[in-house]
């Protein structure tokens, strides 16, 4: 998926005592850049609260001798708008006789 893919899966406990086997998958509303691979007593969620907190977008530009990038980042989600690269003649050396 576009986003990535959250797949939480595992063992509960219901009210009553019993076990019950849970799988839950499903695509983020936002691109998810974390991969997390645990086997513990507890489904963890900081990755996609994080999503939920960081709305703030900020443009970077890079340059260098050889050309240029433009994107954003938002939280630990980054995306290339463009980038392009330039042919630019070297220095030279004054022309002597």
């Amino acid at each position: 998926p576009n986003n990535g893919l959250v797949i939480y899966c595992g063992t509960i406990v219901t009210e009553d005592g019993k076990e019950k086997k849970v799988n839950i998958d499903f695509e983020p509303f936002k691109a998810i850049n974390t991969s997390l691979y645990l086997c513990d007593n507890k489904f963890h969620t900081e990755a996609l609260q994080a999503l939920l907190a960081d709305d703030s977008r900020f443009g970077f530009i890079i340059m260098d001798g050889n050309g240029a990038l433009f994107g954003t980042l938002q939280g630990n989600s980054r995306e290339v708008i463009t980038k392009f690269s330039v042919d630019l003649p070297k220095k030279h050396g004054r022309g002597g006789q």
